[in-house]
């Protein structure tokens, strides 16, 4: 009976890790991806790129955003991570100021949410 409390302590734990393993909690850049993939719509960012997941972004204007969290830069400027994505979402041309890309008015909170799902976006086969 003694050999058998290992291995059920290693079941119970990897039905937890599973179960958490698609959650969407805040995991990169404090916000909430499933949300995030909404606001992608409602700022109309599928007017410019192709983002997989949200139905209408596929445009061509800019970048296609599959893969995002892959690359090494945000619009070639900026290193890519989670509180320089959030920047480049909330004001790009306070960036770069010859970005295509316009200020929308995306608050912080909106931004964070918004970085979360396109940091879902890995490179193929990754």
């Amino acid at each position: 009976m003694s050999t058998l409390r290992p291995a059920v302590i290693l079941v119970i734990a990897l039905v937890v890790a599973c179960a958490n393993r698609g959650a969407d909690a805040h995991v990169v850049s404090g916000g909430n991806g499933d949300r995030g993939r909404g606001l992608i719509r409602v700022y109309g960012c599928g007017a410019c790129h192709t983002i997989p997941g949200v139905r209408g972004a596929e445009s061509f204007v800019g970048p296609n955003l599959d893969g995002i969290a892959s690359r090494s830069y945000i619009a070639g400027v900026l290193p890519n991570d989670p509180e320089n994505m959030v920047r480049w979402i909330q004001n790009p041309p306070a960036i770069d100021s010859k970005t295509a890309m316009p200020f929308l008015g995306v608050s912080e909170r909106d931004a964070r949410d918004i970085a979360e799902y396109l940091y879902r976006l890995k490179a193929r086969g990754e």
